[in-house]
Formats: structure tokens, C-alpha cells, sequence
């Protein structure tokens, strides 16, 4: 199960990955090609995500996902302590051989299970975070590509890259504004543990089929 979660994760990974190489490249190289100076121009992502109005939307929402995430884990863990105590109230009353399949069920459930639902609910956590802010930086190319086409740039950089840059190149607060109109919201998709245990054995029910 981590496996395919962890895969999913970094499909998410290599989609914001894609929107930010995209959003690195002018479409005026003709420029270059002709001698000019290349005009440059920077834009901030994690303030479109952080400062606009959709971004600005994540934190509460994911605070709330994270929220869940936490009960029903506490539900499993308290579920698991009950299970515990009342195999210890009923053991002298089971045979030997019933007594050491509870115990071993129990101690997979304390070693393992529990301990990998922690990880899948972290890692679908961050996928849907992580989605969410996609989306942000998705509406924002088409505004990139305006403001590049209408200020004749050849090369748009993210301002992690940049040491220094003159204020006059930066259009975050540019696109941020042209943002805000287009989008003031953005969700951060819901997820519990027993949606994410269906889609796994769904998965991992096609690949048997596949093979």
C-alpha cells in the first residue's frame, strides 16, 4: 500500500514540477536570434500560492483534513488498545493455538499496521496539499503567458533562482491581481483512511488481474 501512495505523491511531485518548468520559458526566442538582449522577467510561486486569495484558501482547509487525519487515526489506535485489553482479560480462557494467532494479529496490528495507516494518511495528506496548490500555479500560466508575450520577454525566472533582480522585472503582484479575479478559492480534497484502503485494493486488484 505505501507503495502506491508513494506513487502518487510523486506523480503530484513531477506535476508541480512540470508547471514550474513551463512557466521558465519565454516564447519570443526570435530575439535571441536577431542579437537582442534577452529581456527577463521574475515571478514569485510560492506567493502566488501563499498571497493570492485561492492560495490563501489551502492552510484552513488543509488544517481541517489534517484534523480527520488525526481522529480516525486515534479511532484506530484506540480500537487496537481495546482489542489488546480484552485479549489479555480472555487468554487463559483460549487454546493455545487461537491464543497465539490473536497475538500475533495484534502485535502485526501495533507493529505494523497501525504505523503504515500513519504513513499512507501523511503521504495523502501532502498529495492533497500539494494538489491543491497545482491548481493554484495551473491558472496562473495563462496569465505568465500574457504578461511574457505582452512585455516582449524571452525568459521568465522563478525568484528562487534569482540573487538580484531589479523591481521593475518582478510581475508576481501583477499576476496576482489578474489571479484573484479569475479564482478566489481553491480545495483541498477531502481524504479518509477508509476511502484510501478501498482505492488501494481496488489498485492492487486491477494489477492482479493485469499479471
Amino acid at each position: 500500500m505505501k507503495k502506491q501512495v508513494s506513487l502518487l505523491a510523486g506523480a503530484t511531485a513531477m506535476l508541480l514540477a512540470g508547471i514550474a518548468g513551463g512557466a521558465l520559458l519565454g516564447g519570443k526566442a526570435e530575439a535571441q536570434r536577431d542579437g537582442k538582449a534577452p529581456v527577463i522577467l521574475i515571478v514569485n510561486r510560492a506567493e502566488l500560492i501563499s498571497q493570492s486569495k485561492a492560495g490563501k484558501t489551502i492552510p484552513g482547509q488543509a488544517e481541517t483534513v489534517r484534523d480527520s487525519v488525526a481522529k480516525e487515526l486515534e479511532a484506530e489506535a484506540e480500537k487496537l488498545r481495546k482489542d489488546i485489553e480484552n485479549y489479555q482479560k480472555n487468554a487463559s480462557l483460549m487454546s493455545d493455538e487461537v491464543r497465539q494467532k490473536t497475538e500475533q494479529e495484534l502485535a502485526m496490528r501495533q507493529q505494523v499496521g497501525l504505523p503504515q495507516r500513519a504513513q499512507i494518511m501523511e503521504q495523502a495528506f501532502s498529495a492533497a496539499v500539494q494538489n491543491a496548490q497545482a491548481k493554484v500555479l495551473r491558472e496562473s500560466q495563462p496569465i505568465l503567458k500574457e504578461i511574457v508575450d505582452k512585455r516582449g520577454a524571452t525568459i521568465l525566472l522563478d525568484r528562487s533562482a534569482v540573487m538580484y533582480a531589479a523591481p521593475e522585472t518582478d510581475i508576481t503582484q501583477e499576476v496576482i491581481s489578474r489571479l484573484d479575479k479569475k479564482m478566489d478559492k481553491v480545495e483541498v480534497q477531502k481524504i479518509s483512511l477508509a476511502e484510501i484502503e478501498k482505492q488501494l485494493r481496488e489498485a492492487a486488484a486491477a494489477q492482479a488481474q493485469n499479471n
